[in-house]
């Protein structure tokens, strides 16, 4: 099983690098837990040069229980046992507009380009932008274009819609979504509507399901496993097995390194996550509330109809599969 979208999980690596260079953050920390719920591998999240390499250097120091994957082969083909580990680049950081930094990026083995964390940047406008729906800026639709030329997946998420569907009528590469639920069941405007689900489907993308209890139901403290699997049921009866996977958004840290992403996220409190934040992402839904109770969901899905074939790809088969078309063993 594969989580396409680990969450802060690197701002904990961040914080244990700063301490001892050679720091076995993952190993230490999460590997037990990711193991115990079923993942064999899991997407984390870059957004400078530093960041690479601390994740490398977990990667060469684990003694062969993390492999860095650059693509489907690299997993496939990864020592038995072994986690795999993709990178996911969100360039709304310092590399903003720096275009020879993407095609380092790609030949480095960066999967995926992601353009927003929630707010508005010089990229394109966030999902929490109070002050309108903006989509993307000129700088924004360039390095769409630029992406177009390398072996770089796009990841739509946290954007605002108006920024979504700029993307899909600027860019004609692969785009999904890593983490976000269905509107239809609890609105909200990390969400997607079902307008939207379709249009990643018809995109040959995934949707990455997610635990963040605020995306999962109208009161987060109320949110369980049954609700996460209502959202998961509607994109399935909607786009199918093939367009849908994991991306359980679980902390995993402290709530001292989360509350700054979350202050990065709604500077002006106006979505409420500076007070509440922190709690709702401390925990998941009842029945899941960290990573190591993921294989319920799988046995969610399991009850609610869903035959071997389709949990396969539910698991990491679908994002695979996009994988492999969006950038084949050979590409860097």
């Amino acid at each position: 099983m594969i989580n396409i979208y680990v969450g802060p999980t690197i701002a904990h690596v961040m914080s244990g690098h700063k301490a001892d260079p050679h720091a076995q953050i993952l190993r230490e920390h999460y590997l037990e837990s990711w193991r115990a719920g079923g993942l064999t591998g899991a997407v984390m999240q870059i957004s400078d040069w530093p960041t690479v390499g601390m994740l490398l250097s977990e990667v060469r120091g684990s003694e062969g229980e993390i492999t860095f994957c650059t693509s489907r082969a690299d997993f496939d083909n990864r020592p038995e046992g072994s986690f795999g580990l993709f990178m996911s680049f969100e360039g709304y950081g310092p590399l903003v507009g720096d275009f020879e930094a993407l095609e380092t990026m790609s030949q480095l083995g960066v999967t995926t380009f992601t353009f927003s964390h929630n707010m508005q940047n010089l990229l394109c406008t966030g999902c929490n932008e109070r002050f309108g729906e903006g989509g993307f800026s000129h700088l924004g639709k360039q390095v769409l274009k630029e992406l177009e030329s390398l072996p770089l997946m796009v990841d739509l998420v946290h954007m605002s819609r108006a920024s979504f569907w700029d993307a899909l009528d600027i860019y004609d590469g692969d785009i999904f979504v890593s983490h976000a639920n269905a509107d239809a069941v609890s609105p909200h405007r990390r969400n997607l509507t079902d307008e939207q689900l379709k249009a990643v489907a018809a995109r040959n993308g995934v949707i990455g399901i997610t635990t963040y209890r605020g995306y999962v139901t109208e009161d987060p403290f109320r949110a369980t496993l049954s609700d996460v699997l209502d959202h998961a049921m509607h994109i399935y009866d909607l786009v199918g097995a093939e367009h849908l996977a994991i991306g359980a958004d679980y902390s995993g840290s402290s709530i001292e390194m989360i509350s700054g992403a979350l202050k990065q996220a709604d500077p002006d409190n106006a979505y409420g996550l500076n007070e509440l934040g922190a709690d709702i992402y401390a925990v998941g839904p009842e029945g899941m509330e960290d990573a190591s109770r993921l294989g319920s969901l799988v046995s969610g899905l399991a009850e609610r109809g869903l035959s071997q074939d389709e949990l396969d790809l539910v698991t990491g088969g679908s994002y695979l599969a996009m994988l492999e078309r969006a950038r084949p063993a050979t590409a860097r």
